[in-house]
Protein backbone atom coordinates (compact mmCIF):
# COMPACT_ATOMS: atom_id res chain seq x y z
CA UNK A 1 0.00 0.00 0.00
CA UNK A 2 1.51 3.50 -0.70
CA UNK A 3 1.20 6.06 1.53
CA UNK A 4 0.46 9.60 0.88
CA UNK A 5 1.60 12.85 3.43
CA UNK A 6 -1.07 15.08 3.76
CA UNK A 7 0.41 17.37 6.60
CA UNK A 8 2.56 16.97 9.65
CA UNK A 9 1.55 17.43 13.83
CA UNK A 10 3.07 20.59 15.14
CA UNK A 11 1.85 20.52 18.66
CA UNK A 12 -0.19 19.21 21.12
CA UNK A 13 -3.31 21.30 21.80
CA UNK A 14 -5.49 21.87 24.70
CA UNK A 15 -6.85 19.35 27.32
CA UNK A 16 -8.97 16.99 25.45
CA UNK A 17 -6.08 15.32 22.94
CA UNK A 18 -6.61 17.82 20.26
CA UNK A 19 -3.62 18.20 18.33
CA UNK A 20 -2.18 21.49 15.76
CA UNK A 21 -2.17 20.29 12.63
CA UNK A 22 -0.56 21.50 9.13
CA UNK A 23 -2.60 20.53 6.07
CA UNK A 24 -0.31 20.64 3.18
CA UNK A 25 -2.65 20.71 0.81
CA UNK A 26 -3.97 24.62 -0.63
CA UNK A 27 -7.22 23.29 -0.66
CA UNK A 28 -8.14 23.33 3.38
CA UNK A 29 -11.63 21.87 2.96
CA UNK A 30 -9.96 18.59 1.21
CA UNK A 31 -9.10 17.57 4.55
CA UNK A 32 -12.96 17.04 6.24
CA UNK A 33 -12.82 14.33 3.36
CA UNK A 34 -10.81 11.78 4.65
CA UNK A 35 -12.62 9.41 7.14
CA UNK A 36 -9.30 8.14 8.43
CA UNK A 37 -5.52 9.23 8.81
CA UNK A 38 -2.58 7.33 9.45
CA UNK A 39 0.57 7.74 11.63
CA UNK A 40 3.46 5.67 10.44
CA UNK A 41 5.47 3.68 13.09
CA UNK A 42 8.20 1.09 13.34
CA UNK A 43 5.71 -1.29 15.39
CA UNK A 44 2.91 -0.72 13.06
CA UNK A 45 0.68 1.64 11.65
CA UNK A 46 -1.86 3.55 14.20
CA UNK A 47 -5.40 4.41 12.23
CA UNK A 48 -6.75 7.81 13.51
CA UNK A 49 -10.61 8.73 13.11
CA UNK A 50 -10.89 12.28 13.06
CA UNK A 51 -13.94 13.41 15.50
CA UNK A 52 -13.89 17.32 14.88
CA UNK A 53 -11.52 19.31 13.06
CA UNK A 54 -11.29 23.37 13.70
CA UNK A 55 -9.45 25.76 11.15
CA UNK A 56 -7.64 28.58 12.16
CA UNK A 57 -5.37 30.75 11.18
CA UNK A 58 -3.15 28.31 8.58
CA UNK A 59 -3.50 25.50 11.10
CA UNK A 60 -6.34 22.61 11.29
CA UNK A 61 -6.97 22.04 15.40
CA UNK A 62 -7.88 18.18 15.17
CA UNK A 63 -9.45 15.39 17.53
CA UNK A 64 -9.47 11.58 17.21
CA UNK A 65 -11.90 8.67 18.38
CA UNK A 66 -10.27 6.82 21.12
CA UNK A 67 -7.64 9.59 22.10
CA UNK A 68 -8.88 12.08 24.71
CA UNK A 69 -5.69 13.61 26.61
CA UNK A 70 -2.94 15.26 25.58
CA UNK A 71 -0.32 12.15 26.97
CA UNK A 72 -2.22 10.18 24.48
CA UNK A 73 -1.52 12.16 21.49
CA UNK A 74 1.43 13.37 22.27
CA UNK A 75 3.45 10.82 20.16
CA UNK A 76 2.26 12.41 17.00
CA UNK A 77 3.97 15.42 18.03
CA UNK A 78 6.32 16.28 14.73
CA UNK A 79 4.73 13.31 12.73
CA UNK A 80 3.22 13.49 9.28
CA UNK A 81 0.08 12.21 9.06
CA UNK A 82 -0.49 10.25 5.99
CA UNK A 83 -3.50 8.93 3.61
CA UNK A 84 -3.75 5.65 1.53
CA UNK A 85 -2.96 6.52 -2.38
CA UNK A 86 -6.34 5.44 -3.13
CA UNK A 87 -8.25 7.66 -0.72
CA UNK A 88 -7.14 10.81 -3.09
CA UNK A 89 -9.45 12.49 -4.99
CA UNK A 90 -9.22 11.47 -8.40
CA UNK A 91 -7.70 14.19 -10.69
CA UNK A 92 -7.97 15.42 -14.68
CA UNK A 93 -5.44 14.91 -17.07
CA UNK A 94 -3.09 16.66 -17.46
CA UNK A 95 -3.21 17.05 -13.13
CA UNK A 96 -0.82 15.54 -10.54
CA UNK A 97 -0.07 15.45 -6.89
CA UNK A 98 2.93 16.97 -5.63
CA UNK A 99 4.55 14.21 -4.40
CA UNK A 100 4.12 12.18 -7.38
CA UNK A 101 7.18 14.87 -8.71
CA UNK A 102 8.94 14.01 -6.13
CA UNK A 103 12.32 11.51 -7.76
CA UNK A 104 11.50 12.74 -11.51
CA UNK A 105 14.03 13.50 -13.73
CA UNK A 106 14.56 17.04 -15.01
CA UNK A 107 15.60 17.38 -18.42
CA UNK A 108 16.81 20.33 -20.39
CA UNK A 109 15.37 21.46 -23.71
CA UNK A 110 17.77 19.01 -25.64
CA UNK A 111 16.78 15.86 -23.21
CA UNK A 112 19.81 15.82 -21.23
CA UNK A 113 19.46 15.07 -17.75
CA UNK A 114 20.40 17.62 -15.08
CA UNK A 115 19.02 15.76 -11.93
CA UNK A 116 16.13 14.74 -9.76
CA UNK A 117 13.74 17.00 -8.10
CA UNK A 118 14.41 16.64 -4.26
CA UNK A 119 11.59 18.49 -2.81
CA UNK A 120 8.99 21.15 -3.71
CA UNK A 121 9.51 24.81 -1.74
CA UNK A 122 6.46 26.67 -1.22
CA UNK A 123 7.39 30.44 -1.62
CA UNK A 124 4.86 33.46 -1.55
CA UNK A 125 4.99 33.67 -4.98
CA UNK A 126 4.74 30.72 -6.35
CA UNK A 127 6.61 26.96 -5.93
CA UNK A 128 10.04 25.77 -6.76
CA UNK A 129 11.65 22.65 -7.38
CA UNK A 130 14.55 22.49 -5.48
CA UNK A 131 16.45 19.38 -8.04
CA UNK A 132 19.67 17.47 -7.18
CA UNK A 133 22.35 17.26 -9.97
CA UNK A 134 25.81 17.77 -10.01
CA UNK A 135 24.96 20.70 -8.10
CA UNK A 136 21.65 21.86 -6.63
CA UNK A 137 19.85 24.20 -8.27
CA UNK A 138 16.46 25.45 -8.34
CA UNK A 139 13.62 25.74 -11.00
CA UNK A 140 10.55 27.98 -10.48
CA UNK A 141 7.03 26.05 -11.64
CA UNK A 142 5.73 29.00 -13.57
CA UNK A 143 4.93 29.44 -17.49
CA UNK A 144 8.51 29.86 -19.46
CA UNK A 145 10.48 27.35 -16.86
CA UNK A 146 8.38 24.28 -16.75
CA UNK A 147 7.94 23.02 -20.45
CA UNK A 148 6.51 19.79 -19.42
CA UNK A 149 5.30 17.86 -16.76
CA UNK A 150 5.11 13.50 -17.34
CA UNK A 151 4.70 11.98 -14.09
CA UNK A 152 4.40 8.79 -16.69
CA UNK A 153 7.19 9.08 -18.45
CA UNK A 154 9.14 10.23 -15.12
CA UNK A 155 10.67 13.51 -16.35
CA UNK A 156 10.28 16.79 -15.86
CA UNK A 157 11.46 19.18 -19.56
CA UNK A 158 12.46 22.57 -18.04
CA UNK A 159 13.81 25.71 -20.45
CA UNK A 160 17.20 26.49 -17.97
CA UNK A 161 17.64 29.67 -20.43
CA UNK A 162 16.19 32.08 -17.80
CA UNK A 163 18.62 30.31 -14.74
CA UNK A 164 22.13 30.84 -16.07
Amino acid sequence: MKWVPVGRVVSVHGIRGEVKFYYYNEVKEELLRYTSLFALQDDGDVELEPLEAKYRKNFYYLSFRGFGSPQEVSFLVGKELFVREGDLPLLEDGEYYEYQLIGLDVLDMEGVVLGKVRSILHSGANDVLVVAGEKEFMVPMVEGFIVEVDVRGGAIRVDTGGLD
